[in-house]
């Protein structure tokens, strides 16, 4: 199950810096008199009355004193607007620190292994899930007949010191991968670098790594590649990670653990 506090947390620093905002728009009104502003339409027309707060009379303000109207509505506004902005943080903050979406996981994995093995969860667990999607994405599907030459630290054979990077990286951040699984892309089967599992989101996502692109031929063979993939639905940043390197410029290890912590974490 998708866990949302990283958003309701992001809608907590909005609602933090929107009240930042509109303390300064309160600074700026503060010296205003302390005047309420009545309104009414006549004819189409807009009038406004000054308020006195205490005795409730009103007095008619002329076009001269619109500025000072438009200050007062605003000052109005504002102090509106700041009690709805923290009653909304107060409300969130205390939700957020009451919700734990894993704690309906956590019932099941507290259980006993007797219990565990008479029931079915409501919420399938993140180490059954991940076995499951490992079972479902097998790995070491190419049988091109070149055998890999770099060991991973996972264990792994991969054909090039850069896709041992990428292996590594996800490796380093605990995110699920097969290397080199199938994929049926329309009519042609392709074998992408990696197919890797997004855990938050539980969403699956290729990675391919285009490590010649200095190479004209290999530049247009593997062009062609990344537009069947968006031709079948497998888009860029959603679907599909692509890294590349040339023979001038070395795969970027900082920019491959950046696009894990974007699109995996």
């Amino acid at each position: 199950m998708r866990n949302y506090k990283e958003e309701l947390e992001e809608q907590l620093r909005e609602l933090d810096e929107l009240i930042k905002v509109n303390t300064k728009n309160l600074t700026k009104l503060k010296n205003l008199p302390d005047y309420g502003v009545k309104a009414s339409t006549v004819r189409g027309c807009h009038q406004y009355y000054f308020v006195d707060k205490e005795s409730g009379k009103r007095k008619y303000a002329g076009k001269e004193k619109y500025k000072l109207i438009k200050k007062l509505i605003q000052k109005e506004y504002a102090v509106s607007v700041d009690k709805k902005l923290f009653d909304l943080r107060n409300r969130l903050n205390k939700f957020i620190l009451g919700y734990d979406i894993n704690s309906i996981e956590a019932l099941y994995d507290k259980l006993p292994d007797s219990r565990k093995n008479m029931l079915v969860p409501l919420v399938e667990p993140t180490s059954v899930f991940i076995q499951r999607w490992l079972e479902q994405h097998p790995g070491n599907q190419n049988t091109f007949p070149e055998k890999g030459l770099y060991q991973t630290n996972r264990g792994e054979m991969v054909r090039s010191k850069s896709e041992k990077i990428i292996a590594d990286a996800l490796a380093k951040y605990k995110v699920p991968y097969q290397y080199e699984p199938m994929l049926e892309l329309g009519y042609s089967t392709v074998y992408p670098d990696f197919v890797v599992l997004n855990l938050r989101t539980r969403k699956t996502i290729y990675w391919e790594h285009l490590g010649m692109t200095s190479d004209i031929e290999y530049a247009v063979k593997n062009f062609k590649k990344i537009q069947a993939y968006e031709k079948n639905g497998y888009w860029q940043g959603r679907d599909l990670i692509t890294t590349m390197e040339s023979s001038d410029e070395p795969i970027d290890v900082k920019l491959v653990e950046e696009k894990i912590r974007e699109f995996l974490l």
